[in-house]
């Protein structure tokens, strides 16, 4: 091969020669290189360097490859680690509530016993304690009915479908016809998007948010409008209302679980409806936000990806 070389580099040409290069633990690479050989034994040396930057740089796609690959076998474990604890507390979460029920129901069922039964004949004193176990009880069961709500909103990430968000809008607003009625709240709606997504999961999402908007109003009847419009790949869906607004202060906190901006004796609830949402949102590849000042009212705002199988 050299002295072929010299012979062309004599005639003062460029010459170009096809190699195949093969790298340890690798495939043959061909590779067709240019040999500047009109500088004589100068070209041969830059010759010499082209070689080796092809062959340095074949061993480091090889190198980046492997390291690839290991990192993508780490990943997909730490994941199936996660994917195994997430069950483990959905399930934990499930029993324990379940669990909790039993004893519930026997509190209820024989304080409304009481009441029925014997009612009539305490003292003013007597009642108010009765009512206070009644009260204490049905907060509790709505506690757990929201702990299991957040336990199995993992599961509906295996259950995904074309959802219509405005038939998700029409189940709450049919959830919460009560309230809607006792507070003269009005909702309005503008187009919304069919989406890739879990149904129950979608309905909750909107019944918490409206609830909110319900629960923590001005004085004036909620006025609440639900809006979408599209931002590159994903839709944004906002909530906003007329309430009394939230310092931005907690414009975070809001979202933890148990977290309750007013005292146990204001506004009803358990802590978890907005943990419900932002876990809803999370499953669901989105995420949520809140723009709000105090007296000001609050919008509520989340994303939802577009996948494929849903239309806009």
């Amino acid at each position: 091969m050299r002295r072929r070389l010299a012979i062309v580099a004599g005639l003062g040409i460029v010459a170009t020669a096809a190699l195949v290069l093969v790298a340890r633990d690798a495939p043959p690479d061909a590779v067709e290189v240019l040999l500047p050989i009109a500088v004589g034994v100068a070209g041969l040396l830059a010759t010499g360097i082209v070689l080796v930057a092809v062959v340095m740089q074949h061993r480091s796609r090889a190198s980046a490859a492997a390291l690839s690959q290991q990192m993508t076998g780490q990943l997909a474990d730490r994941d199936h680690q996660l994917e195994q604890a997430d069950r483990e507390i959905e399930r934990f979460a499930t029993i324990a509530a379940h669990d909790l029920q039993e004893p519930l129901r026997t509190i209820l069922t024989f304080t409304d016993l009481v009441d029925r039964k014997y009612g009539d004949t305490l003292n003013g004193e007597a009642r108010d304690y009765l009512l206070r176990v009644a009260g204490a009880a049905a907060r509790m069961r709505a506690l757990i009915e929201d702990l299991l709500v957040y336990a199995r909103i993992g599961q509906a990430e295996r259950r995904f479908e074309p959802v219509d968000l405005r038939e998700c809008l029409n189940e709450a607003v049919a959830n919460l016809e009560p309230a809607i009625l006792e507070t003269n709240a009005v909702v309005r709606a503008g187009e919304l998007p069919t989406v890739r997504g879990n149904p129950q999961g979608l309905a909750q999402l909107f019944t918490n948010l409206l609830s909110n908007a319900i629960k923590y109003r001005l004085g004036d009847a909620p006025q609440i409008v639900v809006t979408a419009e599209a931002d590159e790949r994903e839709w944004i869906v906002s909530v906003q209302d007329n309430g009394k607004g939230i310092d931005p202060a907690n414009h975070e906190r809001i979202f933890e679980l148990f977290r309750r901006l007013e005292p146990r004796g204001g506004a009803s609830g358990t802590g978890l409806g907005l943990a419900i949402c932002a876990r809803v949102v999370d499953v669901h590849g989105g995420r949520i936000w809140v723009q709000s000042a105090i007296g000001k009212g609050a919008t509520f705002s989340f994303s939802l990806p577009m996948r494929d199988g849903a239309e806009d």
